[in-house]
């Protein structure tokens, strides 16, 4: 088999011995400072070999003048220095036997037909030397099980500035440096993620290589991707039909349009294809598109945390009548049933609610909880319904109030959902109180639940659940 076809090929871009830096810069805040910066604040275990002409001293690190003087062969080097210099920093690393090599420096195919020449000649060498190429025109990869942060922004001072990195189970892929930047407080502290990968303009590893590699990684089990373009797309469908027998694949493909089109075209040279092809590609392996970064979120969330559903049955608790009403809404667009409760179960509702309620579903709990109080009436509620065999998932709706001072409301639910593995609860708390809604966010995270800040949210995401079952079991008889 072909070297560049071997998805292990790809481990020195997040499990590498150690790393060369080519272009490490003294000056805060610049790419060559930073990288070496996020490096040693994680606690990356392997070695670190800064390369600079000028030699000297860098974090109290020696600064090799070039990758030559390095102690041993580094597995993965990243470069970012100029444009010009960039053809022979990477014959630099090839004679050097340097496994991966991330080009972080911009200013080739996005620029234009000679830019994009240059990309050409940079896979060439890459494939001639047996070595795996990211970029250019990428900001790195992040593997929180590694302690590896390759990326260029300041993650001390800037898109991380306090705490720690969180190990989870999402692994992202993109066309952007948005994962690695702006975006990174959010996946670490409302998700926990494994892997990120920014590609840039995909000159030699492609999104195909990536998929590939993240499908057989133990520590993701969910996939989301941020693609402007597809290099090749007959293998991107075998691999993704693959991948998907395994993991959910979760895709927002930009550049649907013809503006979009073009600003991808400079953005990191891509060209888009007919939006039609993509969405008929994306049902046939089965990847869920989604539309943008938020349903994105969502969509790990659900999966990361919660159980696939055994069936499309969902038994809706809400505090307000009006919030049953557009949640059965959303379940009827979305394809899902509202679950009919059983006589049993009924009867066990109406220990919370006074004698004169009417008890149906979906659950309208309010006067349950002016009854019973908060905590019986939701508690018992949910593990009624739960406990019912015509029941396959529940949405317990909320609020971002503080309910009960003094108790973390997700503690309520973690023996419930421990008592039900099997059975998804997606948990709704409209926000009300923005930092008590990132508590109770963080909270149910931490028992295993997902939590949104819409029913609508909620009930896109379980019906995901529900087609990714029935598509997974498709694809693997």
């Amino acid at each position: 088999m072909n070297f560049h076809s071997r998805s292990e090929s790809l481990e020195p871009f997040f499990n590498p011995r150690s790393v060369a830096i080519i272009g490490a810069s003294r000056t805060e805040g610049k790419g060559g400072y930073n990288i070496v910066e996020n490096l040693q604040r994680l606690g990356y275990p392997g070695a670190v070999y800064p390369i600079n002409p000028a030699g000297g001293e860098l974090l109290g690190l020696p600064v090799y003048k070039d990758i030559t003087m390095t102690p041993d062969v580094p597995d993965l080097a990243l470069i970012v220095i100029q444009p010009s210099g960039v053809r022979d920093a990477l014959a630099a690393c090839i004679d050097r036997r340097v496994r991966g090599v991330i080009i972080e420096t911009a200013g080739f195919g996005e620029l234009g037909s000679s830019g994009a020449a240059l990309e050409h000649e940079f896979a060439r060498m890459a494939r001639e030397g047996g070595i795996r190429l990211m970029g250019p025109n990428s900001v790195g990869t992040i593997d929180t099980f590694s302690r590896l942060d390759t990326s260029l922004g300041r993650l001390n001072k800037l898109f991380y500035p306090c705490g720690e990195l969180h190990q989870g189970k999402a692994g992202f892929i993109g066309q952007t440096g948005l994962f690695t930047g702006v975006f990174l407080p959010l996946l670490n502290e409302e998700i926990g993620f494994s892997k990120i990968a920014a590609l840039g303009n995909k000159c030699e590893v492609d999104e195909c290589d990536m998929l590939e590699y993240y499908s057989r990684d133990d520590n993701i089990s969910f996939v989301g991707m941020y693609l402007e373009s597809v290099k090749d797309g007959r293998r991107f469908m075998s691999i993704a039909r693959d991948a998907v027998r395994r993991k959910p694949v979760v895709v927002i493909k930009s550049a649907v349009t013809e503006a979009g089109a073009r600003m991808s075209a400079s953005h990191t040279g891509s060209i888009a294809g007919e939006d039609r092809v993509y969405d008929a590609a994306f049902r046939q392996t089965g990847i869920i598109r989604v539309g943008g970064f938020e349903q994105l979120w969502d969509m790990a969330r659900a999966f990361v945390l919660a159980p696939l559903p055994h069936g499309n049955r969902v038994a809706i608790i809400n505090l307000a009548g009006s919030g049953c009403v557009t949640a059965v809404d959303a379940c009827i667009r979305h394809g899902l049933r509202v679950a009919g409760l059983s006589p049993k179960t009924l009867n066990r509702c109406r220990d919370v609610f006074p004698s004169w309620w009417k008890v149906g579903s979906p659950i309208d709990l309010w006067t349950a909880i002016e009854t019973s109080g908060f905590a019986a009436a939701y508690t018992t509620i949910t593990r009624a319904v739960l406990e019912d065999d015509g029941v396959d998932a529940a949405i317990v709706i909320g609020g971002a109030v503080d309910w009960l001072p003094g108790t973390e409301i997700p503690s309520l639910f973690a023996p419930i959902v421990q008592e039900h593995p099997e059975k998804p609860v997606l948990v709704v708390n409209p926000p009300g109180d923005r930092t008590i809604y990132q508590r109770l966010l963080r909270g149910f995270r931490e028992i295993g639940v997902p939590c949104f800040s819409s029913d609508e949210a909620a009930v896109t995401c379980l019906a995901a659940m529900c087609r990714y079952r029935l598509t997974k079991s498709r694809l693997n008889k």
